[in-house]
């Protein structure tokens, strides 16, 4: 199995996102995939000119010659596409979006009815043995902060006739790297991450038990608001009972 992923945080490896992908990317290997990430605010891009010249033009081929047109290339021979990306806006980030934008180039002008019965552009013949996996994490502390990006990478994958094989979501994930860098066990959620990439690898789908193990309530809700208002205001420089900036 051949994954590419593609780490559309701002922070990259920095990020909160990038916890839950580099466990999952290392389960994925462990289980014998071939494994390539890249960080998608690295690439050297031009975004999409909307006029799909690699549609009539010069089918198959972008105009532009830059990193995401070889990495279009690749993507077109991946079993798997793994989208990695922080909630912005209420979906993927601009990074991350500039990305898929450019991913017209694999698909046809050409309409047909898909298997659900709505119309799509003509996909690659090898679409349908392929799949779509999305890792997310949100500031906000419920899980319902997700539907809108997880509703995006469905409709994604069906545009590219693709399986959407599932979602790791990790709702209030700015607890995360803050729990794990301040000794507080997280490593059940890690763990099920790892556990998620394997096996996808192994079984071509992520167990419902694993992937509620990622999501799991770290804190209260209420203890969530308190920790994130007070690091908010000591990087603000508050003083303890007022509002704004010292």
């Amino acid at each position: 199995m051949n994954i590419v992923a593609i780490d559309g945080s701002p922070h990259g490896d920095r990020g909160n996102t990038s916890l839950l992908l580099e466990r999952y990317l290392a389960g994925a290997a462990e289980a014998g995939a071939d494994v390539e990430r890249v960080l998608a605010y690295k690439l050297q891009m031009e975004p999409c000119c909307a006029h799909v010249p690699c549609w009539h033009k010069t089918p198959g081929v972008c105009i532009y010659n830059d990193d995401v047109s070889a990495l279009m290339d690749r993507m077109a021979h991946a079993d798997v596409w793994v989208l990695s990306s922080p909630v912005h806006v209420g979906g993927m980030t601009h990074g991350l979006s500039r990305v898929m934008e450019r991913s017209i180039m694999l698909l046809s002008p050409h309409y047909e009815v898909g298997d659900d019965g709505r119309t799509r552009h003509v996909t690659s013949p090898h679409a349908t043995d392929r799949m779509m996996v999305l890792i997310s994490t949100c500031g906000l502390y419920e899980e319902e902060a997700l539907a809108p990006l997880v509703a995006q990478v469905e409709d994604l994958s069906r545009s590219h006739g693709m399986r959407f094989a599932g979602a790791l979501l990790r709702p209030h994930g700015l607890a995360l790297r803050f729990m794990k860098e301040n000794g507080l066990d997280v490593e059940d959620v890690l763990q099920a991450s790892h556990d998620a990439g394997m096996e996808l690898v192994r079984t071509g789908l992520m167990s419902e038990k694993t992937l509620q193990k990622v999501r799991r309530p770290l804190i209260s809700r209420d203890d969530f608001i308190a920790m994130m208002n007070g690091a908010f205001d000591r990087r603000l420089g508050c003083q303890g009972g007022r509002q704004g900036i010292s």
